[in-house]
């Protein structure tokens, strides 16, 4: 392609988008909302799996060891969970350790004489799974380990927190799915229909023996700059919307595991700036096929 054949494509794109300014406005504002969507559901998607993975992070198996164990016991029984598939790590808590918690979650330094001397807190180790769904494998063969009095890890409630955690990845990745198939189907349509109210021009060029290529390039530009309009504007759109609403959770609601990172954020605009562009070619490429068939 030289370059006269080059600034011809362009200054027909260009031509075709400000001629039919009402329908470029459409296609501009259909890949805006359609790229909105998008962007929004993969932002939805990475807080619910960051909200899952907070919950489970938070999940330790207490381990109660029996009393009186000697020091080699307690470090075997260390050993024996170490060992364990699917342990992350382990921590070792002594009566007395556990005492002086017990006295600073109450706010008092007299507990021990309270309890006449006599300290009835066990020793314990708090155990962490690498995956949240092997606690109740791994909390069950502790639970057989001699020297272990008892195990807790939520019984019941455990059960709950995995399937709502569950049930958060999968409704986000769902919300994900039906908008990337939506925002494809609302950018393609609307090209299509550009595409069509070009017919006559695109019958002409073909009787005067113009190439396949020829006539398809000022399209494809043209479905790019439609992409890649919509998609500048989608991603201020969500850009702003997003950066206010994290200044709204950190300053009032700071307990809430929000998505911060500006790099995994940026990553996002990104991908709406590509995705805009490349259906946008896509989308011209293949309403055009019918047109230039043999």
């Amino acid at each position: 392609m030289n370059l006269n054949t080059v600034k011809y494509v362009f200054v027909q794109a260009f031509s075709s988008l400000s001629r039919n300014i009402w329908l470029t406005t459409a296609s501009i504002l259909t890949v805006m909302l359609a790229l909105t969507l998008l962007g929004s559901s993969i932002l939805f998607l990475a807080n619910t799996t960051n909200v899952a993975e907070t919950f489970e992070s938070q999940i330790e198996i207490a381990a109660f060891l029996d009393e009186d164990l000697s020091e080699d016991e307690v470090d075997e029984i260390k050993n024996q969970i170490m060992r364990l598939p699917g342990v992350a790590d382990i921590r070792l808590t002594t009566p007395e350790e556990a005492l002086a918690e017990l006295q600073e979650s109450m706010g008092t330094t007299t507990l021990l004489e309270d309890l006449g001397g006599v300290n009835p807190l066990p020793a314990k180790f708090t155990v962490m799974a690498t995956d949240a769904h092997l606690v109740k494998g791994i909390a069950l063969q502790i639970e057989k380990i001699d020297g272990v009095a008892k195990i807790r890890y939520g019984q019941g409630f455990f059960e709950k927190l995995i399937g709502f955690t569950d049930w958060l990845r999968w409704i986000g990745l769902i919300v994900v799915i039906v908008f990337s198939f939506a925002s494809l189907l609302l950018i393609a349509m609307n090209i299509k229909t550009n595409v069509n109210s070009k017919e006559r021009e695109i019958q002409i060029m073909r009787l005067v023996g113009a190439s396949n290529s020829f006539i398809r390039w000022p399209f494809i530009i043209e479905g790019l700059l439609l992409g890649l309009f919509g998609a500048l504007i989608a991603v201020a759109i969500v850009s702003l919307s997003y950066n206010s609403l994290l200044q709204y959770i950190i300053s009032s609601l700071s307990f809430m595991p929000v998505v911060a990172d500006p790099s995994f954020i940026q990553l996002v605009l990104l991908i709406m700036l590509l995705y805009g562009m490349g259906i946008g070619v896509l989308a011209s490429i293949i309403s055009l096929s019918r047109f230039l068939r043999n």
